[in-house]
Protein backbone atom coordinates (compact mmCIF):
# COMPACT_ATOMS: atom_id res chain seq x y z
CA UNK A 1 0.00 0.00 0.00
CA UNK A 2 2.74 2.53 0.73
CA UNK A 3 4.66 1.81 -2.83
CA UNK A 4 1.65 2.37 -4.39
CA UNK A 5 0.97 5.78 -2.95
CA UNK A 6 4.52 6.61 -3.28
CA UNK A 7 4.50 5.56 -6.99
CA UNK A 8 1.01 7.59 -7.05
CA UNK A 9 2.92 10.50 -5.03
CA UNK A 10 5.72 10.70 -7.72
CA UNK A 11 3.68 10.22 -10.98
CA UNK A 12 1.71 13.19 -9.92
CA UNK A 13 4.70 15.48 -8.98
CA UNK A 14 6.21 14.54 -12.74
CA UNK A 15 3.01 15.27 -14.57
CA UNK A 16 3.34 18.82 -12.77
CA UNK A 17 6.88 19.80 -13.57
CA UNK A 18 6.19 18.56 -17.20
CA UNK A 19 2.72 20.57 -17.30
CA UNK A 20 4.69 23.98 -15.97
CA UNK A 21 5.18 25.88 -18.30
CA UNK A 22 9.29 26.66 -19.34
CA UNK A 23 10.47 29.53 -18.57
CA UNK A 24 10.85 32.62 -20.84
CA UNK A 25 14.35 32.65 -22.96
CA UNK A 26 16.70 35.45 -21.90
CA UNK A 27 17.35 37.64 -24.87
CA UNK A 28 20.66 38.60 -23.70
CA UNK A 29 22.87 38.85 -20.64
CA UNK A 30 25.54 40.51 -18.92
CA UNK A 31 28.65 40.18 -21.28
CA UNK A 32 26.37 38.37 -24.24
CA UNK A 33 28.20 40.16 -27.44
CA UNK A 34 25.06 39.30 -28.86
CA UNK A 35 23.32 42.18 -27.02
CA UNK A 36 20.90 43.56 -28.98
CA UNK A 37 20.77 46.66 -26.53
CA UNK A 38 24.56 47.54 -27.32
CA UNK A 39 24.14 50.61 -29.14
CA UNK A 40 25.87 50.73 -32.89
CA UNK A 41 26.13 53.52 -35.09
CA UNK A 42 25.56 54.15 -39.10
CA UNK A 43 26.22 56.37 -41.73
CA UNK A 44 22.80 58.02 -40.73
CA UNK A 45 23.15 58.41 -37.25
CA UNK A 46 27.06 58.52 -36.67
CA UNK A 47 27.50 62.53 -37.51
CA UNK A 48 24.16 63.93 -35.18
CA UNK A 49 25.13 61.21 -32.45
CA UNK A 50 28.66 62.33 -32.27
CA UNK A 51 27.85 66.42 -32.72
CA UNK A 52 27.60 66.75 -28.86
CA UNK A 53 29.15 65.37 -25.41
CA UNK A 54 31.96 62.60 -26.00
CA UNK A 55 31.85 59.64 -27.56
CA UNK A 56 34.47 56.67 -27.69
CA UNK A 57 33.64 54.79 -30.80
CA UNK A 58 35.41 51.22 -31.75
CA UNK A 59 35.20 50.42 -35.23
CA UNK A 60 35.61 46.80 -35.79
CA UNK A 61 34.62 43.81 -38.32
CA UNK A 62 33.07 41.38 -36.84
CA UNK A 63 35.37 38.32 -39.27
CA UNK A 64 38.31 40.12 -37.25
CA UNK A 65 40.09 37.89 -34.61
CA UNK A 66 41.23 40.29 -32.26
CA UNK A 67 37.60 42.22 -32.74
CA UNK A 68 36.04 38.74 -31.31
CA UNK A 69 38.70 38.70 -28.42
CA UNK A 70 38.29 42.33 -27.52
CA UNK A 71 34.42 41.88 -27.80
CA UNK A 72 32.84 40.93 -24.27
CA UNK A 73 35.75 43.03 -23.31
CA UNK A 74 34.06 46.28 -24.75
CA UNK A 75 30.95 45.42 -24.13
CA UNK A 76 31.30 44.87 -20.47
CA UNK A 77 32.98 48.26 -19.78
CA UNK A 78 30.52 49.71 -21.80
CA UNK A 79 27.71 48.00 -19.57
CA UNK A 80 29.89 49.25 -16.28
CA UNK A 81 30.28 52.48 -17.02
CA UNK A 82 26.53 52.96 -19.03
CA UNK A 83 26.14 55.85 -16.26
CA UNK A 84 28.54 58.18 -17.37
CA UNK A 85 25.95 59.18 -19.87
CA UNK A 86 24.06 60.60 -18.03
CA UNK A 87 26.88 62.12 -15.52
CA UNK A 88 29.33 63.19 -17.91
CA UNK A 89 27.72 62.95 -21.25
CA UNK A 90 30.00 60.85 -22.15
CA UNK A 91 28.68 57.70 -24.81
CA UNK A 92 30.39 54.27 -26.07
CA UNK A 93 29.15 53.32 -29.49
CA UNK A 94 30.22 51.05 -32.23
CA UNK A 95 30.89 51.09 -35.99
CA UNK A 96 30.15 47.36 -37.69
CA UNK A 97 32.87 48.31 -40.65
CA UNK A 98 31.52 45.51 -43.46
CA UNK A 99 28.13 46.88 -42.79
CA UNK A 100 28.91 50.48 -42.59
CA UNK A 101 32.20 50.43 -44.88
CA UNK A 102 31.99 54.02 -46.40
CA UNK A 103 31.33 55.63 -42.83
CA UNK A 104 34.55 53.56 -41.74
CA UNK A 105 36.38 54.99 -44.51
CA UNK A 106 35.65 58.65 -44.13
CA UNK A 107 37.00 58.25 -41.27
CA UNK A 108 40.04 56.46 -42.38
CA UNK A 109 39.89 53.49 -40.15
CA UNK A 110 42.78 51.22 -41.39
CA UNK A 111 42.79 48.40 -38.79
CA UNK A 112 40.48 46.62 -36.37
CA UNK A 113 39.86 47.30 -33.35
CA UNK A 114 40.45 50.48 -34.21
CA UNK A 115 38.77 52.85 -30.33
CA UNK A 116 38.50 56.53 -31.34
CA UNK A 117 37.38 59.59 -29.38
CA UNK A 118 35.66 61.85 -30.51
CA UNK A 119 34.59 66.02 -28.47
CA UNK A 120 31.05 67.40 -30.24
CA UNK A 121 31.94 65.76 -33.38
CA UNK A 122 35.70 66.18 -33.49
CA UNK A 123 38.04 63.13 -33.66
CA UNK A 124 40.66 63.95 -30.74
CA UNK A 125 42.24 61.25 -29.83
CA UNK A 126 42.72 57.33 -30.53
CA UNK A 127 43.41 54.96 -28.00
CA UNK A 128 46.51 53.53 -28.14
CA UNK A 129 46.65 51.41 -24.53
CA UNK A 130 46.30 48.13 -24.14
CA UNK A 131 42.55 46.23 -24.79
CA UNK A 132 42.43 44.84 -21.40
CA UNK A 133 39.34 45.75 -19.01
CA UNK A 134 41.05 47.12 -16.60
CA UNK A 135 42.89 50.02 -19.15
CA UNK A 136 40.10 50.71 -21.49
CA UNK A 137 37.62 51.39 -17.98
CA UNK A 138 40.99 53.51 -16.78
CA UNK A 139 40.96 55.29 -19.84
CA UNK A 140 36.98 55.72 -20.54
CA UNK A 141 36.99 57.39 -16.85
CA UNK A 142 40.07 59.73 -16.81
CA UNK A 143 37.89 61.23 -20.38
CA UNK A 144 34.58 61.14 -18.73
CA UNK A 145 36.57 63.53 -16.05
CA UNK A 146 38.34 65.63 -18.46
CA UNK A 147 34.87 66.29 -19.98
CA UNK A 148 33.26 66.83 -17.07
CA UNK A 149 35.72 69.61 -16.02
CA UNK A 150 35.81 71.26 -19.36
CA UNK A 151 32.17 71.47 -19.54
CA UNK A 152 32.00 72.91 -15.98
CA UNK A 153 34.69 75.12 -16.97
CA UNK A 154 32.79 76.69 -19.36
CA UNK A 155 29.00 76.75 -18.00
CA UNK A 156 30.31 79.63 -16.04
CA UNK A 157 31.98 81.48 -18.65
CA UNK A 158 29.00 81.64 -20.87
CA UNK A 159 26.84 82.88 -17.46
CA UNK A 160 29.40 85.92 -17.31
CA UNK A 161 29.20 86.26 -21.37
CA UNK A 162 27.35 89.88 -21.56
CA UNK A 163 23.98 89.46 -23.12
CA UNK A 164 23.45 90.67 -27.07
CA UNK A 165 22.01 94.54 -27.22
CA UNK A 166 18.72 93.01 -28.31
CA UNK A 167 18.28 90.48 -24.94
CA UNK A 168 19.53 93.72 -22.85
CA UNK A 169 15.96 94.89 -20.78
CA UNK A 170 15.07 98.13 -21.91
CA UNK A 171 15.68 101.21 -19.90
CA UNK A 172 12.63 103.02 -17.92
CA UNK A 173 11.25 105.82 -19.69
CA UNK A 174 11.61 109.11 -19.47
CA UNK A 175 8.82 110.64 -16.34
CA UNK A 176 6.43 112.93 -18.66
CA UNK A 177 6.96 116.34 -17.97
CA UNK A 178 3.91 117.16 -16.19
CA UNK A 179 4.64 114.68 -13.81
CA UNK A 180 8.37 115.56 -13.27
CA UNK A 181 7.24 119.10 -12.29
CA UNK A 182 4.52 116.96 -9.88
CA UNK A 183 7.43 115.64 -8.26
CA UNK A 184 9.30 118.48 -8.08
CA UNK A 185 6.51 120.68 -6.10
CA UNK A 186 6.25 117.98 -3.70
CA UNK A 187 9.94 117.98 -2.63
Amino acid sequence: MRLNALLLGATALLSLALAAPAPAPIDYAFGDIHNPNLPHLTSATFTPSLSHGMWLVEFFSPYCPHCQQFAPIWQDVLEMQEHLATDSDFHMSRVNCIEQGDLCEAQKVLGYPALRLYADGQMVEQYSGKRTYDDVTAFVVARAADYRKLRASQAPAAAAAPAPAAAAPAAAPAPAPAAAAAAGAAQ
